[in-house]
């Protein structure tokens, strides 16, 4: 059975935008069925006041959904030498490389380091942590000064969801690294 996420804030004040609204129309029913000055003034005052509420918290969470989105996908420099992120982290982000090289790199069961492969620009890492929900399966370093752009766990699917070719690229790579250590794909 599959543990049902909590509801954000956003999902409670995108509801709460839809109980005033539709409370604000329940009024405009009222007045078209019985229509009286009292009626008229319920509709007038209160009903569009709570239309108007509904809108304005709507119009709210989507800008705040909007700039949260925006901020999760940040461009960052490292200098050579510089680790990225640890093997055994939690897997956070996914970067993809606009300039620069980076070094993927293993510990052996002795603590030795293993260098797995060099990337460079147009190529992607720590998806295998985000896609799989696993901590991180190596070390990545960069080997000269590096620059990548970088998108948060929480917003990748969703990026992933409206451009296809992105999303192909990422899931062969993803499939490749994950048969290429011996584990099984998952659907």
């Amino acid at each position: 059975m599959k543990s049902k996420e909590p509801v954000s804030p956003h999902e409670r004040f995108l509801y709460l935008a839809g109980l005033l609204t539709l409370s604000g129309l329940a009024t405009a029913v009222v007045y078209t069925l019985r229509s009286t000055p009292y009626t008229m003034i319920l509709f007038l005052g209160l009903g569009q006041t709570l239309i108007v509420a509904g809108i304005v918290i709507f119009v709210a969470v989507v800008v705040s959904d909007i700039r949260n989105r925006l901020q999760s996908v940040v461009e960052k420099r490292f200098p050579a030498g510089e680790t990225i992120f640890e093997q055994g982290d939690f897997p956070d982000r996914l970067y993809l490389i606009g300039s620069g090289q980076a070094d993927v790199i293993r510990r052996d069961g002795n603590g030795t380091e293993v260098l797995l492969a060099q990337l460079g620009p147009g190529e992607v890492f720590g998806e295998m942590g985000v896609l799989g929900n696993v901590p991180r399966t190596a070390t990545v370093r960069a080997s000269t000064e590096l620059e990548v752009l970088s998108i948060h766990r929480t917003y990748f699917s969703p990026l992933i969801s409206y451009l296809p070719t992105f999303r192909n690229q990422i899931l062969s790579e993803y499939r490749r690294r994950t048969e290429a250590m011996g584990r099984p794909v998952p659907e």
